[in-house]
């Protein structure tokens, strides 16, 4: 389940409210411009707050708004940059226009920076000689979006909690070594992209706070390992968010044995897209250690039409609070990470719905994550 598709489906934190100093400045005090080359070091000292690149592209016109990440890294090493650059994998061919652009592209710069943090139960481990074991904080992320060539803060948008647990290497502090969580490469992206999406007219977008997620309605329906919930005007009676529910509980029940159950898949899904589902299943259960157990909830948003006539469109967003990461067989805690997916669906030649494919839902806001590191 952590690679359905390239569409969001792995990661989101709830986005909070807009900030920003009109006059341009930052907390480092007057903006210096600077005229040079933008590169990734030009970039990344923006992210002080106290520099204006002159020579990058405004952030203004249509999308996309290439934007360059920088994140504090997740071991308490107090030497190198404070920002080191952050390079994202999790990415859709969509995104990649804003997210993996050349650095003299680059309109926007994201500056992730720990926020908060509280202690676990985790424990990473490292051969590191007598610190291989490392204790493992929950933390949240606060990330500072400038505009490249005014510095001028555009957002600020926290990420909470982060979501990935130890990682596989870490450089930490020799006299009393920790380790905090990252966010994840789908929190990053779908957090940044209402402002890399922008279409460039009117005022640029603000977080949506927590206000605008959509509230659950009713009772949650549940099928298996999947847990249901309505937002406000979804019909949990209605055809297409039925047949909704049915796939994704044959498409988890596909992944929970140790030989996958295909049979009530294939019911559900068009022969193209059952293909494509398989290639993502055997994928998914190479992953050593990888455990892909319920439960799975989601929450309907809406139902529209799909993209050809008599097609239907489901968005969702998807929580899989209850899945696990391994790491060398050794637990790194566990993350609940939400994002919205859209399903689109068709009538067969019997009238019957059928899954035809995964597609990114339009830009809104989930419900704040579930998610724990425990």
């Amino acid at each position: 389940m952590a690679a359905l598709t390239t569409a969001a489906v792995c990661g989101l934190a709830a986005c909070g409210g807009a900030s920003g100093d009109a006059d341009g400045r930052g907390s480092g005090g007057e903006v210096r411009a600077v005229d040079g080359p933008v590169d990734m070091g030009a970039l990344n000292d923006v992210c002080a707050g106290n520099v204006a690149l002159t020579s990058a592209p405004p952030y203004t016109g249509p999308a996309p708004h290439p934007v360059a990440l920088f994140s504090q890294q997740q071991g308490n090493d107090p030497t190198g940059s404070t920002f080191p650059v952050r390079l994202l994998q999790d990415m859709g061919q969509p995104e990649r226009d804003a997210f993996l652009a050349p650095p003299a592209q680059a309109q926007l710069v994201a500056c992730a920076e720990r926020d908060a943090r509280e202690p676990t139960d985790v424990i990473c481990h490292f051969d590191i000689g007598s610190q291989e074991q490392v204790p493992f904080f929950r933390t949240s992320y606060r990330i500072t979006v400038r505009a490249a060539r005014t510095g001028q803060v555009v957002a600020t948008v926290p990420v909470n909690p982060a979501a990935a647990g130890c990682p596989t290497s870490v450089k930490v502090a020799w006299s009393g070594a920790e380790v905090f969580s990252a966010p994840t490469d789908r929190q990053i992206v779908t957090v940044l992209t209402p402002f890399v999406s922008w279409d460039g007219t009117g005022t640029p977008p603000a977080s949506a706070g927590p206000e605008d997620a959509p509230a659950a309605g009713g009772a949650p329906v549940v099928a298996g390992s999947v847990q249901m919930t309505t937002g406000p005007g979804v019909d949990p009676a209605s055809p297409a968010v039925r047949v909704h529910l049915t796939f994704w509980d044959a498409f988890a029940r596909a992944q929970e044995g140790d030989r996958a159950a295909l049979g009530t898949l294939l019911d559900q899904v068009d022969g193209s897209f059952f293909g494509m589902l398989t290639t993502l299943l055997d994928q998914n259960r190479a992953i050593p250690g990888r455990s892909v157990r319920g439960p799975l909830r989601l929450l309907v948003t809406g139902v529209s039409a799909g993209p050809e006539g008599g097609a239907v469109a489901v968005d969702s967003c998807l929580d899989e609070t209850g899945r696990e990461t391994l790491e060398q067989s050794l637990p790194t805690g566990q993350i609940g990470i939400a994002s919205r997916i859209r399903v689109n669906l068709a009538r067969d030649s019997t009238g019957e719905y059928r899954v035809t494919d995964f597609a990114d839902a339009p830009p809104a806001p989930c419900p704040s994550p579930a998610g724990r590191i425990s």
